[in-house]
């Protein structure tokens, strides 16, 4: 039996599906991702170097004015997960700002530790992933969502497929 389901959906995800589904009507598209699980998140991200970098007065304005609706972050956008890939585009969504294959993952881990402190973002710990000898940490959340988080089991399940 089918049944008949409203979804509102975000002009810049839009134009995200828009870039993806080629030929493909874009309902149909919308449709057979939400049955693969998606796989399409808004993201903000911020290298471990980045981190570094950041002076000390700057890591004190980041743990007392921290919003609680982003983490401590340099990079904003949207990824999306391939067969292979991790892809990150910025807001404008021209084309992918970084790629990350999925065989060069070395670790995935959620938690905080030495460098990003739970301070930076006290409502969820960080996805971390080590890649090619980087390091970021990550922080998702799903088109509608109010808040970003590190520990998505969706994601984490479509980077392990």
């Amino acid at each position: 039996m089918a049944e008949n389901l409203s979804v509102s959906v975000d002009k810049n995800v839009l134009n995200v599906i828009d870039m993806f589904r080629g030929e493909t009507p874009r309902i149909k598209f919308i449709n057979d991702s939400i049955k693969r699980g998606l796989g399409l998140f808004e993201a903000v991200w911020i290298f471990k170097r980045e981190i570094l970098d950041i002076g000390v007065t700057n890591k004190i304005i980041a743990r007392v004015g921290r919003s609680s609706i982003k983490p401590l972050h340099k990079h904003s956008g949207f990824l999306t997960i391939t067969q292979g890939s991790i892809e990150f585009y910025n807001k404008k969504l021209d084309k992918p700002v970084m790629v990350i294959e999925k065989r060069f993952i070395s670790d995935i881990s959620v938690g905080y530790d030495k460098l990003f402190k739970k301070s930076f973002y006290p409502f969820s710990p960080p996805l971390k992933l080590v890649f090619s000898g980087k390091t970021i940490y990550l922080f998702l959340r799903l088109p509608g969502e109010k808040k970003f988080r590190g520990d998505d089991k969706l994601f984490i399940g479509l980077i392990n497929d």
